[in-house]
């Protein structure tokens, strides 16, 4: 089934922040700092696109492999790394590992993470762990579980279990309902979204239902996905990994509203939706590395700018009621880290950015 709106994206107008990702994830948008954040995988690296400077700046953490950040109310960073839960703040190059993760499944890696905006005005961060190496796993072996942080601890409380790999963590509320989404995926990499209401009182899920089969993801498979607002209408705008589109879903419905297409034969992991520094709506989406020709090309940041006459609202919220920074940081180490920064390619080619991205 096509999308109703089609390709919302000026897809011959993108730019290259970065072709030299192992794995890009989880991209976030820091409304304190007015800059977008992003996590590469296997390099250990969290990257931070400036949209004023036109700058990429990066941090290698050295805690193995980094699945994914999400922005606290104090405007710096929470995020998992397989050297633990930790919080950074790129003000001060400073970072800090609050606990460990799972330290009982040293097979499993933290992955996924999202915020999830509770009706009661709470939030939640949710992380989803995954086994390193999927291939190894026995018949029947799920160890994939998905865990809530607690705002005042930042102790992990799982909520869903029994599967191999989860993401397209995302969430929203509505009349008081919370609503919450997970993908599970199998050995074999078949994929099921799940559409679920989230518990505050218990912090429980309940009334798991499937909201989208793979035969409906167009070709591909759920990997990150968000919350926006298309044109004034709710959408979970989901990675379709294996093709190169974003694919925006009535969250009530799954009716397909509109696609955002990247440039180039990518596999897209996640997106983001902002703006840039003149105020247009723009995408920045991540990929994998993958395998063309027998030659394996690593994975790119690229921004993709809205087409005009279709408004964007992002809906993904801040981590409120969180320890803060400096409140994570009492009593612990903490490690000042070098960036680097790094050229911000421009338009598939190698030429660098030195005045507006944007312009074609």
């Amino acid at each position: 089934m096509t999308s109703k709106l089609g390709n919302i994206g000026k897809t011959d107008q993108a730019v290259f922040i970065s072709k030299e990702l192992s794995t890009g994830e989880t991209p976030v948008f820091n409304r304190y700092d007015g800059c977008f954040y992003y996590v590469d995988i296997e390099k250990g690296d969290i990257h931070q696109y400036d949209p004023k400077s036109k700058s990429d700046k990066k941090w290698h953490l050295d805690k193995g492999m980094v699945g994914g950040i999400v922005v606290n109310h104090d405007g710096t960073l929470i995020g998992n790394a397989q050297g633990g839960l930790f919080a950074f703040d790129p003000k001060t190059d400073s970072l800090v590992i609050s606990g460990p993760i799972e330290p009982s499944k040293p097979n499993n890696r933290p992955n996924d993470m999202s915020v999830f905006e509770l009706a009661d005005g709470t939030t939640r961060i949710a992380i989803g762990c995954i086994p390193v190496d999927r291939t190894i796993l026995k018949p029947g072996e799920k160890p994939g579980v998905v865990y809530v942080v607690k705002p005042d601890t930042l102790e992990l409380k799982p909520i869903f279990d029994n599967h191999v790999t989860s993401n397209a963590l995302c969430g929203y509320n509505e009349n008081g309902k919370n609503v919450i989404f997970v993908a599970e995926t199998d050995k074999n990499h078949n994929p099921t979204v799940w559409r679920a209401h989230y518990n505050a009182q218990t912090d429980e899920i309940e009334n798991v239902q499937v909201f989208l089969p793979r035969s409906e993801m167009q070709g591909g498979r759920p990997d990150g996905a968000s919350i926006i607002k298309v044109n004034g209408q709710r959408v979970i705008a989901i990675a379709a990994l294996d093709t190169n589109k974003i694919i925006g879903f009535d969250v009530d419905t799954a009716e397909p509203v509109m696609t955002v297409d990247a440039p180039e034969d990518l596999t897209l992991t996640h997106a983001v939706f902002g703006q840039d520094s003149a105020g247009n709506d723009i995408s920045i989406i991540n990929s994998s590395k993958r395998l063309i020709n027998n030659k394996t090309l690593l994975g790119v940041s690229v921004i993709v700018p809205i087409k005009e006459g279709v408004k964007i609202e992002s809906q993904s919220p801040v981590a409120t009621g969180y320890l803060t920074f400096n409140q994570i940081a009492q009593g612990k180490t903490v490690e000042v880290i070098k960036p680097k920064v790094l050229p911000v390619l421009s338009h598939g080619n190698n030429t660098r950015v030195a005045s507006n991205p944007m312009k074609p």
